[in-house]
């Protein structure tokens, strides 16, 4: 039970500020006997509570800031955090947190302030003198107007780059109200003011773009792009670079590190010989709560989804609900802030061999994604790699780079003034424990890709095998089913979903022709497999022919109205074609499909993405249109 512990008042206190009550919180009393006489003395009432405390003995107390001490070992403090949080006390109680961790300061974004150890009494004066005169905060907050939303446009293009338009308005009001809320801003000017004049000095800036720039990554994400840095980037790279035994590569936006540390997996399970070398990964990002997940390196399970057993098993250990990562790999890994679009470029003096930029300049407008790109092409050395997101593009933007295609993925080289970059000798076959994700079979009619079977020998199983095939694709274990899907057209040329699946392997190569062949072949067997429009479509939305992607699409839908991708698919056609309200009602249809799944099952034909992660993506796009809709079933743990 919580004790309230009268707070010794010195003899003198000046009346400035005695209605607003402060309310200390700490375990050994210590905080509430050093700043109770400098709080009285400069006008408030003080009282203490001790250890263990219930939100519901601060909401009795209706103080006007909460003084909470977190200890560096974990203990009730957290929690009790937590629950304010979540009960929205702190709108109506704003909290100050003091603490010998002050890398605290940008995991809790709730909070009006962080006070680091040893305590700086002037700092702490002017957060309680600052909160006394802003007085309450109302309980919400409306909808921004235009003019509102072009004050924080202009401000956080100017300082961090990022782009906010009325499409994705909704996104910037969310992390805008949390931060209003911490600080107890009247309006959304009052929070402008603050952020304006606090944006260096209470890193206030740093903290909103926190709320900002979280997105979903997880271990291994894209897996072409490691197909293709395993097969092909990295050996190129090494030959290159062994005269002076160096390797740099930067993961510029790591968010919360699983980039880099997949990429210093992958080093040390494969190139083994560059632990020897002068190596370095370097990952930044404008986001500092991020930054330290990152720096602890403990992960949930659902970003290790697309993890293969080898890894887990080597490199991760459980630590109760999560894993923690080998310490071996985090050495591996210097991480660092940066603001691409204001802050200091690294690497002049030893330029990159290898940038990961991805999903980055998906915030960012035409002009300021020029500035970065040219940013980052000064720091990369010529004939060095360039990794941006699926969804980015270079295209018109710079031409000293040359678009570079393998396996299911493509990138960037940036032209180098001598004429072909070194080719490497022919590496050696992978040894048993490459991940089977990290490889996709080459591209030859399956029905060749092995003789037929000698006569007397058992038919193999191909219901089974099919299974087999259909969940490796599933995975994107993408040479598991083309292994697979040739075993099935050697023994059953007619097989319509081992065409399709071959035909779905070729489109993600971009074999458009050889995949639009397998796919007649399979509708020329059934000319009702919703599956077989549905790899039509695909291929020519990915062929840039909006109109006949939606013409595929609709017959899918026809066909089969509990598809999930089609559904999705057919959306992101019409957003393209400028049908706004049809793509609304197509992301409402996702939706609605997404509550029927399991939510740790991979849907069909995503690439793997679970339902929870499709559920936010829709969400986030909705949200650009303007619009809402109530949470779902759809369980997330993000």
């Amino acid at each position: 039970m919580s004790e309230l512990v009268p707070a010794e008042v010195p003899e003198k206190v000046p009346a400035t500020s005695g209605d607003f009550q402060v309310l200390i919180v700490d375990r050994d009393r210590e905080l509430c006997r050093t700043l109770t006489g400098l709080l009285t003395s400069a006008g408030y009432r003080v009282d203490c509570l001790v250890e263990p405390v219930r939100p519901d003995a601060v909401r009795d107390l209706t103080p006007d800031l909460l003084l909470l001490d977190v200890p560096e070992a974990p203990g009730p403090e957290t929690e009790l955090l937590r629950c304010l949080s979540l009960q929205r006390t702190a709108v109506h109680c704003p909290v100050i947190v003091t603490s010998g961790q002050p890398e605290l300061e940008f995991e809790l974004l709730d909070v009006f302030d962080l006070l680091p150890k040893p305590l700086d009494e002037e700092r702490l004066l002017e957060d309680v003198a600052l909160l006394a005169s802003r007085g309450q905060a109302p309980p919400s907050y409306p909808h921004m107007d235009e003019v509102d939303l072009a004050l924080f446009q202009n401000f956080l293009v100017s300082h961090s780059g990022l782009h906010f338009d009325r499409r994705n308005a909704l996104l910037l009001e969310r992390g805008l109200q949390r931060r209003m809320r911490a600080v107890r801003a009247r309006n959304y000017r009052d929070y402008f003011d603050y952020l304006d004049r606090y944006r260096e000095s209470r890193q206030e800036l740093k903290k909103l773009l926190g709320l900002l720039t979280v997105g979903e990554t997880y271990f291994f994400r894209y897996l072409a792009h490691f197909e293709a840095l395993l097969e092909f980037v990295l050996p190129e790279v090494i030959e290159h670079n062994r005269p002076h035994r160096r390797l740099r590569i930067w993961s510029a936006g790591c968010s919360t590190g699983e980039e880099p540390y997949s990429l210093a997996m992958m080093v040390r399970e494969h190139f083994p010989e560059l632990l020897d070398w002068d190596l370095q990964i370097l990952a930044t990002d404008v986001n500092k709560r991020a930054l330290s997940t990152a720096r602890a390196g403990r992960y949930g399970p659902r970003t290790l989804r697309a993890t293969d057993s080898v890894y887990l098993e080597r490199y991760f250990r459980p630590d109760g609900d999560r894993f923690q990562l080998a310490p071996e790999i985090r050495d591996m890994v210097r991480f660092g802030y940066l603001n691409l679009c204001t802050g200091s470029f690294p690497g002049p003096g030893a330029p990159f061999d290898l940038i990961f930029c991805r999903n980055v300049m998906i915030y960012f407008q035409p002009e300021t994604t020029r500035q970065v790109v040219r940013a980052l092409s000064d720091v990369l050395r010529p004939g060095g790699y360039l990794f941006l997101g699926h969804a980015e593009t270079l295209l018109n933007l710079r031409h000293d780079f040359e678009r570079v295609q393998h396996g299911g993925g493509f990138f960037y080289r940036l032209r180098a003034p001598q004429p072909e970059p070194v080719v490497p000798p022919p590496r050696p076959a992978p040894p048993p424990q490459v991940p089977p994700q990290a490889g996709l079979a080459p591209a030859v009619p399956a029905e060749r890709e092995k003789p037929p079977a000698p006569a007397g020998e058992a038919a193999p199983d191909l219901a089974k095998i099919y299974v087999r095939a259909t969940q490796a694709f599933a995975e994107e274990n993408f040479r598991t089913a083309s292994h697979d899907y040739a075993i099935l057209l050697r023994h059953s040329p007619e097989h319509v979903g081992a065409l399709v699946g071959y035909g779905f392997l070729l489109a993600n190569r971009g074999e458009f022709e050889e995949a639009l062949g397998y796919c007649q072949r399979a509708l020329a067997v059934d000319d009702l497999c919703p599956e077989a429009y549905f790899l039509k479509g695909l291929i020519r939305e990915l062929e840039d022919r909006p109109q006949e992607a939606l013409v595929e699409y609709r017959r899918t839908l026809l066909l089969d109205m509990t598809q999930v991708i089609p559904h999705y698919s057919l959306s992101r056609v019409y957003r393209q074609l400028g049908r706004t309200e049809e793509a609304v009602r197509e992301l409402r249809n996702t939706l609605r499909l997404l509550e029927r799944l399991p939510a740790d099952r991979p849907i069909p034909y995503s690439g793997g993405l679970v339902p929870p992660a499709l559920d936010d993506q829709c969400r986030r796009e909705l949200a650009r249109f303007g619009k809402t809709v109530p949470k779902s079933g759809v369980r997330s743990d993000r």
